[in-house]
């Protein structure tokens, strides 16, 4: 943007790690423009914080002198009334999501070969984030066993991560006269930046039913 050659222009931008990258051409007349890219990949952190922010910095030589020119970058959006030196920021959209799976194992408590009062019910909760965002201080309530904030292991899970707990229940009479025990438990964590706002309603694990999801 000035009145003389400006060469060997390169970019320093340390979220690609782009160092003297150079730009193409390098040497700029006035009113010229050069271009040079580079890419960075998204980490979890970075989905987690909802956004990736950085500037670069291009350096070149005007004529008779080394590394005196230079420019903080812009984004290239005036409209929101910073002309200079925005920084560059791309947003992500934060998706959390967790899927509670109960499954339930029966031990003959009594150890009398009979199903009966008193034999217990071990159940297994599996939580599985499905979103694209850590969802943390995962905790399971099931009225049944007297659940309440019962935290699986790990707590804290990333996308595509598996948690787990377990409660016992023990069978009472009106259980055996009913002829089955049935309920669901609900699975609730923290998404970045929110607390309690993550939950889901318990599944069986057996789809083929043909129902996929919030069986008891």
């Amino acid at each position: 943007t000035g009145n003389v050659t400006v060469s060997s222009i390169s970019i320093d931008d340390a979220l690609t790690g782009s160092n003297d990258l150079a730009i193409s051409p390098a040497d700029l007349a006035p009113g010229e423009t050069g271009t040079a890219s580079a890419t960075y990949t998204i980490t979890q952190a970075d989905m987690d914080a909802g956004f990736v922010s950085n500037s670069a910095t291009a350096t070149g030589d005007s004529p008779g002198n080394t590394d005196d020119v230079s420019d903080v970058s812009d984004n290239g959006d005036d409209t929101d009334g910073n002309t200079t030196d925005d920084a560059t920021v791309v947003n992500f959209t934060p998706q959390p999501a967790i899927e509670l799976v109960k499954t339930a194992v029966y031990s003959d408590t009594n150890a009398n070969s009979v199903q009966d009062a008193g034999d217990q019910i071990t159940y297994t909760f599996t939580v599985t984030n499905t979103g694209n965002v850590t969802v943390s201080s995962i905790s399971i309530d099931d009225a049944l066993t007297g659940s309440n904030d019962l935290a699986i292991s790990p707590a804290d899970l990333a996308p595509g991560e598996t948690g787990t707990a377990s409660a016992t229940y023990t069978i009472t009479q009106a259980d055996m006269d009913a002829g089955f025990v049935s309920n669901s438990a609900t699975a609730t964590g923290d998404s970045p930046g929110n607390t309690d706002d993550v939950s889901d309603v318990s599944d069986n694990g057996d789809d083929t039913d043909g129902n996929t999801t919030d069986d008891a």
